[in-house]
C-alpha cells in the first residue's frame, strides 16, 4: 500500500477531476457518504452528531457528513469555527446544502448552551491536510474545545486529525486526538509515523472510488511494510535440511556491565530461524549466555585479535548491542569492519556501534552491505541535529542517512521508517504496528537479532529489514494483548515472534 504526501494527494485529485467524470463536489459527496457508514458501523448507538467545521475543503466533507447523517435520522449540528463569510467554492455549495436540509448550525461561542446526548459522536472537520504554518486563533479554541469532548466522547477525524502535519506526522500544540480517522484519496504519511500515529487512532481509508491509472501516474515513494511480502521468502525446511543451510549469524557485542543485551540480540537470531549463532562478548558473560540460550556458541573475548578468528565463518555479522564505547568496543567495531570489508559479508549496526561511528569517524571503512538501525538519539549523533529536529520530520532524517552512508537505514519509533536505495530511487517503509509498551530496554536488541537471523537465511539487505521491522512490532503487538503495555519485556516478543513465523 503506498502512502502519500498532500502535494501528492493534490494531484492525484486534480487527475481525478480532470480526467473522469468527477467534480469536486462529487468527491466531497464521495467522502461524506464513506464517513458516515464508518460512523454508523464504529459506533452503533450514536444518536447524534456535532461537526466542528472551519472554511476550508475538508469543512466541506464535514457539511455534507452532517447533512447525510440528518437524512440518515441523527440529530445533527454544525459547529462552525470560521464566520460563514469565508467559506467559497465547494464548501460554501456544501455548507448551503445542510443548511437547506435542516441541519442546526451554531457558532463555538455557543457549544456550553446547548446539551449533547449521551449517544453524541464528534466530527473534526477543521483543518485536514490543509495545514499551512501555525494554528489560526479560532482554530487553536476550537481543537481545545473538541479534546475537552473528547474525554467524553468518541471524535472522528476526517481526512486528517486537525493540526497534525499530512506530510510528517509531526503534531502541533494543539492537535485533535481522534479515536478513528476516515482518511480519502490516498494514505497520508502523517497518520503513520510520528505524533500523528497515535493521535490518528484506527485509520479508515477510501480511495473515493477513483480508478487505478490515476494512482499510476503520481510518482510516490513511501509504502507500508507488509512483512506478508517477504515471509514467504524464508527458507522452507526439506526433510533432509541441515543447519548449514541456514546461514551463520554472529553477534558482537556486551561490553563488561553489559551483556543482557548481546545475549538478547543472539536469542533473537536464534529465534527467527538462523541455522548457527555466535556470539562474542567480554569472557564475565559467558556464564549467563549459556545459562540463557546454550543453543548459541559463545565465546568470551578480550581483543579485537581474540575476535578475529571467530569471524571468518560467518555470513552475516550484527555489532552494537551492549558495546559500549571503551578501548574494546572499538576494536571490536574495526575488526568486524574490516573482516566485513574483506569477506564482503553483511553488517547489522546498532546503538554504540553508531555512536562509535560518529566519535571514530569510521565512514570511510564503512562496508558496502550495511544495515544501520538508530533510534531518534542516535540519529540526531549522526547527522549533527537535534532529537527535535530528527522527530519533527523523521522522513527527511532517515532519507539524510540513507544517503550520508548509502545503507539500509530503520529509524526507529512510532511508525518506525525503512530507507533504501532501489534502482537508483530512494524508498521509505512506514511500519504501522508496534505499541508503547516496546519503549522498554532491549527491544532495540531483539530486532538487531531478527534481521541479523533473517540476513543468514539468504533474504537481501531490503528483504531482512522490512520483515524484521514488522514482524518485531507485530509480535510485540500480540504479546500485549495477553499482557498489557506496561510491563512488556524484550524477551516477551520472542515466542510471539516464533509463532508467525509458522508456515500455514
Amino acid at each position: 500500500m503506498k502512502i502519500y504526501t498532500s502535494k501528492e494527494t493534490k494531484k492525484i485529485d486534480s487527475l481525478a477531476i480532470k480526467e473522469t467524470a468527477e467534480t469536486g463536489f462529487t468527491l466531497m459527496q464521495s467522502a461524506a457518504e464513506f464517513s458516515l457508514d464508518v460512523l454508523v458501523s464504529e459506533f452503533n448507538n450514536v444518536d447524534e452528531v456535532l461537526v466542528f467545521c472551519g472554511k476550508g475543503k475538508n469543512s466541506g466533507d464535514g457539511f455534507l457528513l452532517a447533512s447525510y447523517a440528518k437524512e440518515f435520522g441523527l440529530s445533527s449540528i454544525i459547529v462552525m469555527c470560521s464566520p460563514t463569510k469565508e467559506l467559497k467554492g465547494v464548501s460554501k455549495k456544501a455548507f448551503n446544502e445542510a443548511k437547506s436540509n435542516g441541519v442546526k448550525i451554531i457558532n463555538l461561542n455557543s457549544l456550553s448552551k446547548i446539551k449533547i446526548s449521551k449517544k453524541a459522536v464528534l466530527v473534526d472537520a477543521l483543518i485536514g491536510t490543509g495545514l499551512k504554518g501555525d494554528l489560526r486563533k479560532n482554530i487553536k479554541e476550537a481543537i481545545l474545545s473538541l479534546n475537552k469532548l473528547g474525554d467524553r466522547y468518541p471524535v472522528i477525524s476526517l481526512d486528517l486529525p486537525s493540526g497534525v502535519c499530512a506530510d510528517t506526522g509531526f503534531a502541533n500544540e494543539p492537535s485533535i486526538v481522534a479515536d478513528v480517522t476516515c482518511t480519502f484519496v490516498t494514505q497520508k504519511r502523517g497518520c503513520f509515523t510520528s505524533e500523528g500515529k497515535a493521535l490518528s487512532g484506527e485509520v479508515l481509508y477510501s480511495d473515493l472510488d477513483i480508478p487505478k491509472k490515476i494512482f499510476s501516474k503520481v510518482l510516490c515513494n513511501s509504502h507500508l511494510i507488509d512483512m506478508e511480502d517477504h515471509l514467504h521468502k524464508i527458507i522452507l525446511r526439506d526433510e533432509n535440511s541441515h543447519k548449514g543451510e541456514f546461514g551463520h549469524a554472529f553477534i558482537v557485542g556486551g561490553n563488561k556491565g553489559y551483556g543482557g543485551a548481546a545475549i538478547l540480540a543472539a536469542k533473537a537470531a536464534a529465534f527467527s530461524g538462523a541455522g548457527l549463532i555466535g556470539l562474542g562478548t567480554r569472557p564475565e558473560h559467558l556464564e549467563a549466555s549459556l545459562l540463557s540460550c546454550p543453543e548459541v556458541m559463545t565465546v568470551g573475548i578480550d581483543s579485537g585479535q581474540d575476535l578475529e578468528e571467530y569471524l571468518e565463518k560467518p555470513n552475516v555479522i550484527a555489532i552494537g548491542p551492549g558495546l559500549g564505547q571503551t578501548a574494546w568496543s572499538e576494536q571490536m567495531l574495526q575488526r568486524v569492519f574490516w573482516e566485513a570489508n574483506k569477506r564482503k559479508i553483511s553488517v547489522v549496526m546498532d546503538a554504540d556501534a553508531l555512536n562509535l561511528l560518529t566519535k571514530l569517524k569510521l565512514s570511510a571503512k564503512l562496508p558496502k552491505n550495511i544495515i544501520m538501525t538508530p533510534h531518534p538519539g542516535e540519529a540526531s549523533r549522526l547527522l549533527g541535529k537535534s532529537i527535535d529536529e530528527i522527530e519533527s520530520n523523521r522522513f527527511e532524517a532517515v532519507s539524510l542517512l540513507q544517503r550520508k552512508f548509502n545503507c539500509v537505514v530503520v529509524l526507529k519509533g512510532s511508525g518506525s521508517l525503512v530507507c533504501y536505495s532501489k534502482g537508483g530511487k530512494q524508498q521509505i517503509g512506514i511500519c504501522e504496528a508496534g505499541n508503547p509498551g516496546m519503549a522498554s530496554g532491549g527491544m532495540g536488541d531483539i530486532l538487531t537479532g531478527i534481521i541479523a537471523g533473517f540476513l543468514a537465511q539468504g533474504l537481501s539487505l531490503i528483504e531482512a529489514t522490512e520483515l524484521g521491522v514488522d514482524i518485531h512490532a507485530k509480535a510485540a503487538d500480540l504479546k500485549s494483548l495477553e499482557t498489557g503495555e506496561a510491563g512488556l519485556l524484550a524477551s516477551d516478543v520472542l515466542e510471539e515472534l516464533r509463532q508467525l513465523l509458522k508456515y500455514e
